[in-house]
């Protein structure tokens, strides 16, 4: 605990030892006073001595609360304050998950989304976003650490894919709005699966580029690199955009995935990693190392001042009480 205005207790000693002075002096006008008659005798009587006892011992707690009550006073107006350093870690790193909404890959994605989940929810201040593409792409949510926010938005995805399960394209479904939702934007006239244009994309949805290079970023890729269509960037130049930002690419790919030699070797120049689900387990292999990677950490702390005049306050109102209770007792 510390005191805001300490200075409040010297001055409360001083007015405290000029009331002492004070009161000093004005006992003393009474001494060599009238003198009553038979005063010996009165004292001799057991009553009037418990009476006499039993007045000195509550003027003495009178007194005292008294007292208490002025230092107390003078205590609350010094502002008692608790101050506390808070210190938090964070992880400086920004991570943005890339899908490939062409049907080919409903099942990977709605994998992909109960994984992420979990993988959301161990974050530690780091920045997560969500884009998507098939002929365009689209940025689904901003980096961010409102992790909640993120999580919903895996939830409307998810939804989306479940509700196109076992319908064709463009099929008639119950929950068309839902089932909408990953195609608006990403459609094209031009073509579909866009993989260098939507790892491209994803690349500049990162703020910042230029005025903190040393952060540290990596985009996780779901993607089966089946190009339907003639793109801007191809996977190739993509890949070389994110190494020379130093943005490090995951990428996850079906077994049935396009041109998985060049695609893999484009994908590790980044620094990154290249996983097949032809290995039960490589969406895990892949997060773990997601999570292992580029961590760094900081330490930032701040300190928060809080008023506690509580403890003082119920002290002040319990001695007055008390004061005011004895001086009534002996009719003062």
């Amino acid at each position: 605990m510390e005191l805001t205005y300490p200075l409040i207790i010297y001055i409360g000693i001083g007015v405290l030892a000029l009331a002492f002075l004070v009161t000093m002096f004005a006992i003393r006008k009474y001494e060599g006073g009238i003198k009553s008659a038979n005063g010996s005798f009165i004292k001799k009587f057991k009553r009037y001595r418990s009476l006499v006892i039993r007045y000195w011992f509550i003027k003495f707690i009178m007194i005292t609360a008294l007292m208490a009550s002025i230092v107390l006073s003078f205590f609350l107006a010094t502002r008692p304050t608790r101050v506390r350093t808070i210190t938090n870690e964070t992880h400086n790193r920004d991570i943005f998950i890339c899908f490939d909404v062409s049907t080919s890959l409903d099942g990977i994605n709605l994998e992909m989304c109960e994984m992420l989940k979990d993988f959301v929810k161990d974050l530690k201040g780091e920045r997560f976003g969500i884009t998507m593409f098939n002929g365009r792409s689209v940025l689904v949510c901003p980096l961010t650490t409102d992790y909640n926010y993120v999580l919903t938005m895996l939830d409307t995805l998810e939804e989306s894919i479940r509700a196109g399960e076992d319908v064709w394209y463009y099929s008639d479904v119950d929950d068309m709005e839902a089932y909408g939702y990953r195609f608006s934007g990403t459609l094209s006239d031009y073509g579909s699966s866009m993989i260098g244009d939507g790892l491209a994309t994803c690349l500049y949805d990162f703020p910042d580029l230029d005025k903190e290079p040393d952060r540290s970023r990596m985009i996780v890729f779901v993607t089966d690199n089946d190009l339907l269509g003639d793109p801007i960037v191809t996977i190739e130049e993509a890949c070389e955009l994110c190494k020379n930002r130093g943005v490090k690419v995951f990428a996850l790919a079906p077994e049935f995935v396009v041109d998985e030699g060049l695609f893999k070797k484009a994908v590790e120049s980044t620094g990154g990693g290249y996983y097949n689900t032809r290995d039960k387990k490589a969406m895990k292999k892949m997060m773990n190392d997601v999570t292992e990677t580029d961590v760094n950490v900081s330490y930032k702390s701040f300190t928060t001042i809080v008023d506690v005049p509580e403890i003082g306050i119920i002290a002040l109102i319990s001695c007055v009480c008390v004061y005011f209770v004895c001086a009534r007792r002996i009719r003062l």
